[in-house]
């Protein structure tokens, strides 16, 4: 008499009400009984309540065989049941897991805890209430409960609920275009850009490091123009990506590597081959290139071999300006290299060119035409 809990989880046990016979008439205080995975496919019917125990107030009849919804409801007779656990049983099968719950619920109003969870609250007894009423109301009054009618009764006949799907499309049907070919496809809006443009490599054989992507909404393009897909790891989705938009895909435009020395992409310089003086001095061409003319190389040619005549020393201002030349003496022309046989201390055959009018005016007057020595 004094037993409260009683477990007979996993025995060859199919008949419940031998159970109640034989154990829990004697077992007056008994709060708490577990059949889980016990063979049991039928309940204590009405008469036979008498001998389960009003303080019997949690039962777990999980992975048994039940399979009978009049069987469950039947747990609504047992006079102190408020804690129930029903799972693995064949008549659940067929549902979710929300509507398992949503049915359970609503069948059984005196059932405050249900599989070891939350507490049932007035709301969501109240929302599992009114969504059986919708669950039967396209059954045939036959195949209807007899909690159907009860409950109609508290909450009136309902109407059905519009089934609205907000969920976006997951592929869409879009136009990708490139150069002169265009391509109809369905793509996945759940992929990223990387993963989109090693999609269009397959399509146009161009690598995605040297690929642009832009991409054309109908009616953003109108107002901002095309969008380029510039971040990798960025989603198609959050573009908001519908039916008929289109992509374009671009090549990266390659830069051009020059080849060869620095020499033979330089500026050449210099006065005319003696062989081909009526050619001009080239720019940008290099000395081994096929329009210059290898029978006649260019020749260096050394001052001291220049045939302009010989002119005194010049020198140049600091600031670069070329002073005036005196009176009485004849201006030389500027591109003409001239070599100066004179210094401080006297004549001197020493050879040095230098520009004519380096310096000229300020030269004239410390060394005069004369030999003022």
């Amino acid at each position: 008499n004094n037993l409260t809990h009683l477990y007979l989880s996993c025995n060859p046990i199919n008949d419940f009400c031998s159970v109640s016979l034989n154990f829990l008439s004697n077992c007056s205080s008994l709060e708490f009984l577990s059949l889980a995975e016990c063979p049991v496919v039928q309940l204590p019917t009405v008469d036979d309540l008498s001998n389960v125990p009003t303080c019997l107030h949690s039962l777990n009849v999980s992975t048994t065989k039940i399979n009978s919804w009049t069987e469950v409801e039947k747990l609504r007779k047992f006079p102190g049941l408020i804690d129930l656990r029903i799972q693995g049983c064949p008549i659940l099968d067929e549902y979710t897991a929300h509507e398992k719950r949503m049915m359970l619920i609503a069948r059984l109003p005196n059932v405050k805890v249900l599989n070891g969870g939350d507490q049932i609250t007035t709301t969501e007894r109240e929302d599992s209430e009114r969504a059986f009423i919708r669950h039967f109301l396209d059954k045939p009054e036959i195949q209807r409960p007899s909690r159907f009618d009860e409950l109609v009764d508290v909450h009136g006949l309902l109407d059905p609920l519009v089934n609205i799907d907000l969920s976006p499309d997951m592929n869409i049907k879009v136009s990708i275009y490139h150069k002169d070919e265009c391509r109809e496809e369905s793509i996945s809006v759940m992929q990223s850009v990387k993963q989109f443009k090693q999609l269009l490599q397959g399509y146009f054989n161009v690598a995605p490091a040297n690929m642009r992507l832009w991409y054309y909404d109908q009616e953003m393009t109108k107002i901002a123009g095309p969008e380029e897909m510039k971040f990798a790891n960025k989603e198609l989705y959050t573009y908001n990506v519908i039916d008929g938009d289109y992509f374009v895909v671009d090549e990266k435009a390659q830069l051009r590597v020059l080849t060869g020395s620095p020499r033979a992409n330089s500026m050449v310089f210099g006065s005319l081959s003696p062989g081909n003086s009526s050619r001009k001095s080239s720019f940008g061409t290099s000395p081994t290139s096929p329009s210059s003319n290898s029978r006649n190389p260019r020749i260096r040619r050394k001052s001291s071999d220049s045939s302009a005549p010989p002119n005194p020393r010049t020198r140049r201002k600091s600031s670069g300006r070329t002073s005036p030349t005196p009176l009485g003496r004849k201006a030389s022309s500027p591109s003409v290299k001239t070599p100066v046989a004179r210094n401080l201390f006297g004549k001197s055959k020493v050879r040095n060119p230098v520009d004519q009018h380096y310096g000229e005016f300020f030269h004239s007057k410390v060394f005069p035409d004369g030999n003022n020595e």
